[in-house]
Formats: structure tokens, C-alpha cells, sequence
């Protein structure tokens, strides 16, 4: 009888013994895995650093306007050259918009009103 409880408590121990060694490989396994996920994070966020002052660079207005002055005869617009939505319409002949009326502008204390309701709405 002593025996069979030895041997039962023998292998009781080498299963636990076992068991707590798979913890610490398991442990040991899924820190690695965290210290990987954290240097590929830091990695990404530099990638993400560089890709943004990339794009900062490649949007500087000055960079875009001397490639502009260069590259292609493009020049800003001067009031001679801008049309309203009418005159638009007419170059390109669209007639059902020309012959649209256009609606009387709202009075101005109409506009007051609906701004001063906005701001009781907005304040409840």
C-alpha cells in the first residue's frame, strides 16, 4: 500500500513538475511575443513619422508652386477670368439653369432670426 502511495505521489509530483514547466515555457513564449509586438510597434510609428513629414514636404505649398512655375504655364486666375453660375451655365449652354428664376435673397432680420433660434437651440 505504501508503495502504490508512493508511486501515486511520485507522479503526481513529476505531473506537476511538467505542468509548471509548460507555465514558464508558455510565459516565457508569450513575453517574447509582446517584446516582438512592441518592437514592430515602435517600427510602424517611425514608418508612420517618416511617411507623414513625407507627405508634409511633398504638400509644401512653395515646393507645389515652383514645380507649378516650372513644370507647366499655369498662373493664378485674375477677376476677368471668373464666371458666376449663370454665366457658367450660359458658356456651356445649359439652358434649363438659365432659365431657372432665381429666389429672392431672405430679408436681412429674416437671417437674424434664424441665427438667434439656432443659438436658443444650441444653448438648451
Amino acid at each position: 500500500m505504501i508503495r502504490i502511495t508512493t508511486i501515486f505521489l511520485c507522479m503526481l509530483l513529476a505531473a506537476a513538475a511538467f505542468g509548471r514547466y509548460r507555465a514558464e515555457v508558455s510565459v516565457r513564449e508569450l513575453r517574447e511575443d509582446i517584446e516582438r509586438i512592441e518592437t514592430s510597434k515602435v517600427e510602424e510609428q517611425r514608418e508612420i513619422q517618416m511617411l507623414r513629414a513625407e507627405i508634409a514636404y511633398l504638400e509644401n505649398p512653395d515646393r507645389l508652386s515652383k514645380i507649378a512655375e516650372t513644370k507647366t504655364d499655369l498662373r493664378p486666375s485674375t477677376s476677368a477670368q471668373r464666371v458666376n453660375a449663370r454665366e457658367f451655365a450660359a458658356l456651356f449652354g445649359d439652358e434649363e439653369f438659365i432659365a431657372e428664376e432665381e429666389a429672392p435673397a431672405p430679408e436681412a432680420d429674416v437671417i437674424r432670426n434664424a441665427l438667434a433660434m439656432a443659438l436658443v437651440t444650441d444653448a438648451q
